[in-house]
């Protein structure tokens, strides 16, 4: 089961990188939205009371958490291909052109 995951999380990864690419408005802004979740749950472990919903422990600490650690691991994911990117040689230029920003 875990294979399935690591496979769906790498796809998610490209998927994202894809989005930022094309439109990095939207994808920044959901950078925005991570990066405030991180901030949060740092500071309100899930083991501890949460100022958001629910006094005392929450049920929801623990999946978000991991949902944090899989979307951080997107990122850096993101990240890696935009630096591969920004180093490509120019005879892998045009297929990664088309895979990731659409052009023709």
């Amino acid at each position: 089961m875990a294979v399935i995951w690591i496979f769906l999380t790498v796809a998610f990864g490209l998927l994202f990188y894809g989005l930022r690419c094309r439109c990095q408005l939207v994808y920044g802004m959901f950078e925005l939205v991570v990066a405030l979740a991180v901030i949060v749950v740092t500071f309100y472990p899930h083991a501890q009371a949460s100022p958001l919903l629910v006094e005392g422990p929450s049920w929801w600490g623990g999946p978000l958490s991991h949902i944090i650690g899989v979307t951080a691991g997107i990122y850096v994911m993101v990240r890696g291909l935009d630096n591969i990117d920004k180093g490509l040689p120019p005879k892998w230029r045009g297929k990664w052109d088309r895979i990731f920003f659409g052009s023709p």
